[in-house]
Order: C-alpha cells, then sequence, then structure tokens
C-alpha cells in the first residue's frame, strides 16, 4: 500500500502562512506610472550595447526603482558541483548587494515555491521560514518573486525585497516585475545565441546559422522594446502638450514643463531610431520623393533644433544661396538627414560653441538646360566640438557603432543616427562623407545630393490651413492615453468622445457622428480592424475618416486589407504636426 505523497514546498509555504499570494488580488494597488516607466526604458535601450552582466544589473535596478523596494535580484538556475540544481544571484541591488553571486537552494526557498507554481509569489516574512534566507539583513518583511520565463526550462527568477513594513508590494508591482522578467528572458536569450554562434565558429555553416538566429532575435527583441517604449511615451507626451496649453501665462510652470518636453523629445528621437533600424533591416525605411527647395528643407531642419542650440547656448550659424536651389527629395526624410546631424553636433559640441550649417550649389537658372542636372548641392554641419578618432572614424556609419567618448557623454545616443543618415541620403542617389583631426578638433559633416533645374512644376509651397473644429472619436484601451490625447485634442479646440473598447465605441456612434476616429490597431477582445469594419456599416459613419494609431514597426506584417479599411495609419508616439495633417480636409 502506497502512502500518502509528501507535501510539496509551495503547500508547506502556505501552511505556514508564508505563502500569501492571494493578498496582491485584493490589496488597492497604484496606478501606473507611465513616465517613470518611459525613463526606465531609456535606460535600457542605452544598455543594449553593454556586456551581458551590465544589462541584468540594469534590469535588476530598474525593478529596484519602479517597485520602491529594499532590495532586488536576478538568479540563474545551474548546478553546484553535486548536481544539485541552485539559483546564484548573478545580479543585486538595494540593501542585499554583498549577497550577490550567492547561491540558494531551489527544492525549498521562495525562488523553487515560484518556479514550481510557475507563476508570481508573494511570501510574508520568508525568513521565517526559508533556511536558506536567515543570512539576509534586515529582515524581510515581504518578497516578490516571479519566474523568468525560457525554453526549454525558466531560466530563473526576479525578485524584490521590502525591509520595511509600511511598504508592502500590490499588483501593480507584479505586472511591472514580470515585465522585466520578460526583458530578462529577451537579454539571456540573446546572450545564450551570441555564446553558441561563438562555440561553434569552427564550423562556418552552423556559425552563420547561429549569428543569423543571434541576429534575428535581436531585432525581435529592438522590436518589442520600442514598442513597449512608444505607448508609455505618446500617453506622457500627449499629457505634456496639453499641460503646457493650460499653464500658458504661468512662467515657472511652462519653464517646468519646458525641461520635461525637452527630454520627451529627446525620448521621442530614440525610438524614432529605434524605429529606423528595425526599417532598415526589413528594407522598410524608402523615401517618397517630390521636387523641393532645399532652402525650406535646411530651415525645417534648424527649426526643430533651435530650442536644443538655444538651451546650451550653441552660436549657430547657417549660410544658404540666395537663389533657389531645387532637389527631387523626400521633404520629411531629407528634413530628418539634417536634423540628425545638426543633432550630433548639439550634443557633442561644448556650450557656447560654434555650429556652422551651410549650403553650397550652382544657380542652374543662369545657364537653364530642360532636364535633371548632373550638378550637386553640398551640405556641410561643421562643429567645433568633441571629434573623433582615428580610430572609430571608418565606423561611423555602422548600426549601434559608438566611440568610447560618445558613450560617456551624457547626451550620447544609441549609435543609430548616422546609420540612417547614410541610409536616406544613398536612396536619395547622394553621399555622405565624415572628416574629424581627431578628439577635441571637431567634426565636419558633407552631404552631397544631385540638383535639378526644370522640377515640372513649382515646388510645393506651405501654405497653411484653417485647422477647423472636428468631432472626434478616440478609441485606445488605455484610459491614460485616451484621456490625454482626449484633452490634447479638446485644448485644440475639436469636440471629443473617448471610447476604451469597440463595444462602448460603436454605442457612442449611435448619437455622435464623428469626423474622425482615432482608432488603436491592438485592442483586446474587439481589436481596430474589426472596429473600423463594423463602423464603416453604419450610416452615420459613412464620411468618416479612419485612422489607425499602432505603437508597431511591422508594417511589412500588416493584413492588406488593413490598408482598404483604415484612410490613414499613424504611429505612436503621436507627431503633432502628423495628426493636423490626418484632420485637416482631404
Amino acid at each position: 500500500m502506497v502512502g500518502p505523497s509528501a507535501p510539496s514546498a509551495a503547500d508547506r509555504a502556505r501552511r505556514a502562512g508564508t505563502l500569501v499570494t492571494s493578498a496582491l488580488d485584493v490589496r488597492a494597488h497604484r496606478p501606473a506610472d507611465f513616465a517613470a516607466e518611459s525613463e526606465s526604458m531609456h535606460r535600457l535601450a542605452q544598455a543594449l550595447t553593454s556586456s551581458d552582466g551590465a544589462m541584468l544589473q540594469t534590469l535588476s535596478d530598474m525593478a529596484l526603482g519602479l517597485c520602491e523596494a529594499g532590495s532586488a535580484g536576478i538568479g540563474l538556475l545551474e548546478r553546484d558541483v553535486d548536481g544539485v540544481p541552485v539559483l546564484r544571484w548573478v545580479a543585486v541591488s538595494g540593501q542585499c548587494v554583498a549577497a550577490v553571486d550567492t547561491t540558494t537552494p531551489t527544492d525549498d526557498s521562495p525562488s523553487g515555491v515560484t518556479l514550481e507554481l510557475a507563476a508570481g509569489q508573494l511570501f510574508s516574512f520568508p525568513q521565517r521560514h526559508f533556511a536558506c534566507l536567515k543570512h539576509i539583513a534586515p529582515e524581510i518583511i515581504e518578497e516578490l518573486v516571479v519566474p523568468i520565463p525560457g525554453e526549454p526550462e525558466p531560466w530563473g527568477t526576479l525578485w524584490v525585497m521590502s525591509h520595511d513594513r509600511e511598504h508592502l508590494f500590490d499588483g501593480e508591482d507584479r505586472r511591472i516585475l514580470t515585465r522585466l522578467a520578460n526583458f530578462t528572458c529577451a537579454t539571456l536569450t540573446m546572450a545564450r545565441a551570441k555564446a553558441d554562434a561563438e562555440t561553434r565558429a569552427a564550423e562556418a555553416e552552423a556559425a552563420r546559422n547561429a549569428v543569423a538566429l543571434a541576429e534575428a532575435r535581436k531585432d525581435d527583441f529592438i522590436a518589442t522594446l520600442s514598442h513597449e517604449l512608444r505607448n508609455p511615451i505618446a500617453t506622457v507626451d500627449s499629457a505634456l502638450a496639453a499641460a503646457q496649453k493650460l499653464a500658458a501665462g504661468y512662467a515657472d510652470v511652462s519653464s517646468a514643463l519646458g525641461v520635461a518636453d525637452r527630454q520627451m523629445q529627446l525620448l521621442k528621437r530614440l525610438v524614432g531610431d529605434l524605429l529606423d533600424a528595425s526599417r532598415i533591416k526589413h528594407g522598410k525605411l524608402s523615401v517618397q520623393p517630390s521636387y523641393e527647395l532645399l532652402q525650406n528643407i535646411v530651415t525645417d531642419a534648424v527649426t526643430a533644433m533651435r530650442s536644443d542650440v538655444n538651451c546650451v547656448q550653441h552660436r549657430l550659424h547657417v549660410a544658404v544661396p540666395p537663389y533657389p536651389v531645387t532637389v527631387h527629395a523626400d521633404l520629411v526624410r531629407l528634413t530628418q538627414v539634417i536634423s540628425n546631424v545638426l543633432s550630433n553636433a548639439v550634443k557633442y559640441t561644448p556650450p557656447s560653441g560654434d555650429i556652422t550649417v551651410s549650403v553650397e550649389a550652382p544657380d542652374l537658372g543662369v545657364a537653364h538646360t530642360e532636364g535633371p542636372s548632373p550638378c550637386d548641392a553640398v551640405i556641410t554641419v561643421k562643429d567645433n566640438g568633441a571629434g573623433i578618432s582615428a580610430s572609430a572614424l571608418p565606423h561611423v556609419f555602422d548600426m549601434f557603432a559608438q566611440s568610447a567618448s560618445a558613450r560617456k557623454h551624457a547626451a550620447g545616443g544609441l549609435g543609430i543616427g548616422l546609420a540612417v543618415v547614410k541610409h536616406l541620403v544613398t536612396a536619395h542617389n547622394g553621399t555622405v562623407t565624415i572628416a574629424s583631426a581627431g578628439e577635441g578638433q571637431g567634426t565636419e559633416v558633407t552631404i552631397r545630393l544631385p540638383i535639378v533645374c526644370d522640377s515640372r512644376g513649382e515646388p510645393t509651397a506651405k501654405t497653411p490651413r484653417a485647422n477647423s473644429s472636428k468631432r472626434i472619436l478616440l478609441v485606445d484601451d488605455c484610459a491614460d492615453a485616451t484621456e490625454a490625447l482626449g484633452t490634447l485634442l479638446e485644448l485644440e479646440g475639436h469636440e471629443v468622445k473617448r471610447a476604451t473598447n469597440g463595444a462602448d465605441a460603436l454605442s457612442i456612434v449611435e448619437t455622435f457622428a464623428p469626423d474622425v476616429a482615432l482608432i488603436d490597431i491592438s485592442m483586446p477582445g474587439m481589436n481596430g480592424p474589426e472596429l473600423a469594419q463594423l463602423l464603416r456599416l453604419r450610416a452615420q459613419c459613412s464620411s468618416t475618416k479612419l485612422v489607425a494609431l499602432t505603437g508597431s514597426t511591422a508594417v511589412a506584417g500588416r493584413p492588406e486589407n488593413d490598408e482598404r479599411i483604415f484612410d490613414a495609419h499613424l504611429t505612436k508616439p503621436l507627431s503633432l504636426d502628423d495628426l493636423k495633417n490626418v484632420l485637416r480636409p482631404s
């Protein structure tokens, strides 16, 4: 006769009153702090090029800060000399930092219980039950542990501890920790793929396959990261824009909001760079040329960077020809090229430094010839800033390439901007080069673009159109996003109705005929395309312009019928100018 089986570690902890996960579902939890998450994700993006250990420590530090914990750490599964499974604390933050690189058993520990139950768990005074934690000081009041997913088995656990009886964890902490655990999985998966590729380097074909797999995983990670960044950034950006309008006339408040807005623009540029890196990788970053005046493009780029220039009191000199210089170019993308180059000059030039933007081109109007001309316009951006070392100069256009001095710079980016510049200039049949006499000797970027004499019609002039009031239906499952963007649109003079799901949106249009419907693509239950199809069937929505809001970079994976359902697609975080263009009459 077989006797009753011994209770599991989870059952023993539950009976002892240590395992109290159900408390997370009944405790009041704090609202999500998307601004703090956005700032943390910015730090995570900057750590992409660091070592695996530094990346894990960054994730541990993020868990500590976002959960307001006393200690935090990451434990990875391994086996000791006797083959017994243990968890090694590879990254530790906060008051338990001295315990880094120590091990705990998996058979009777909070992490072991969490892995056994395959879900996040909360433990109350765990030292009273788990002997493996008795050496930890100060006393652990609560410990929240989530598994780090992996294949074929979990990588380990991510945990936070409270040493303060006044601070108890809630459901929001579990959400944040689970999200960070997924990023940890991506980091470890990338590290494993890289290690596998190096191990099989002697076998050429196998090594190539492994590298390709590692690259694909890196691309997926970047796409996931940019998606996660854009959603909270979009909400905070809209809220900031609304706050700036409401604070008009309050100088101190406007000044503080201006600081926040400049940092938000930096985050948006970083996310834009990540987006463009993914599009270049998949061959989706293209140009749509038209005949434009180069002077207008330079003016737009300088205007976009003017606040950054003024902030550090640079002396900016701009020189363009007095006669029209016409290029066959994508207005937005060529403006982005000059803005990116100018942004680098601003970042790496000390306060009160000199930056010069100049355009040199022949006056084709003097000797007019029909058709395109082989002549070039030369755009030069020169600064007296940090310069580039001779060893780094050949690699400046490589994706994610940064010199050691650039990585130390407080305003350093991700090493993507110049790679995007080279891709876009090449797409315009132009060339770009960078010269520097060395570190501390300044930098000179030279862009050559073909110019044309006969534009077959004058370049499109910028004629402002009245932004008349619109009736707008805003649908997004994130309540904060709808509130922030809705408030901003109302301050612009529009009538806005908000919905957080498809059913509510359909109910609203029974008595509200919108001119424009801004619809989030990815919503639980009824998604954006499904809602748009149903709106198309409503007579009151027959003339409604349907605009998709998406946080995804996967343009290639967009269903073909999406193009027929929606009149336009906008990517989060929204550009207010793009939004205004959509709201204008067709």
